[in-house]
């Protein structure tokens, strides 16, 4: 039995993906119904500073865009070690479109995605940072430029709620992002066209 799992944040972009799991080979871009995406998952004990991350909670009326990929069974540990603050729950394959590529899901295969435990609000002290938003709307703009989808990066922000006014732009060196983040502009020209009130509230840290 195939193992499947739908990505919606940091995993729709393929090299923090493969940070968990090197051997994966490909991710298929996907639209999932039934689900809302929000900023809402965080950590509230920690050391050091930390950030809200994207997660889900399950909602009839929503949707989002995000990736399909396999996994081995024997990997599903390791992945919900490294996605501690959610809950894995099987997605109804019906409730899945698939964007791009020769793919179809059968009978006999599981598609997992993870569900975040406690929601939370975005907070000064857990503010959205830059970075984390960098390697989501870089994932997409790779999968739109893969698979020839126009506007599926402008559909992840439309289709991602709680968006926050505590916000930090934490990327190194950022009077010059292009040198560190190489879609720096074209990330901040999608921010600045869909999420305007927000953007313009960034704090540079």
């Amino acid at each position: 039995m195939k193992n499947f799992i739908i990505g919606y944040g940091s995993l729709i972009n393929l090299q923090s993906l493969r940070r968990t799991l090197p051997q994966i080979g490909y991710s298929l871009p996907v639209r999932v119904h039934g689900f809302k995406r929000e900023w809402n998952a965080r950590e509230d004990v920690t050391v050091s500073f930390s950030t809200t991350y994207l997660g889900i909670t399950i909602d009839k009326k929503s949707s989002f865009n995000g990736v399909i990929f396999e996994i081995e069974e024997s990997e599903l540990e390791r992945m919900d070690a490294r996605e501690f603050l959610y809950d894995r729950k099987e997605v109804n394959k019906d409730s899945i479109e698939i964007l791009g590529g020769d793919f179809c899901l059968n009978e006999t295969e599981k598609v997992w995605i993870y569900v975040t435990k406690t929601p939370k609000e975005v907070i000064r002290e857990f503010p959205l940072i830059q970075s984390y938003v960098d390697v989501c709307v870089f994932g997409c703009l790779e999968i739109e430029e893969e698979f020839s989808l126009q506007g599926f990066a402008k559909e992840f922000l439309n289709s991602t709620y709680s968006w926050s006014v505590h916000w930090i732009n934490d990327r190194v060196y950022p009077r010059s992002p292009h040198i560190y983040q190489p879609r720096a502009f074209k990330i901040d020209e999608l921010l600045f066209n869909n999420l305007n009130s927000y953007y313009k509230e960034i704090t540079i840290e």
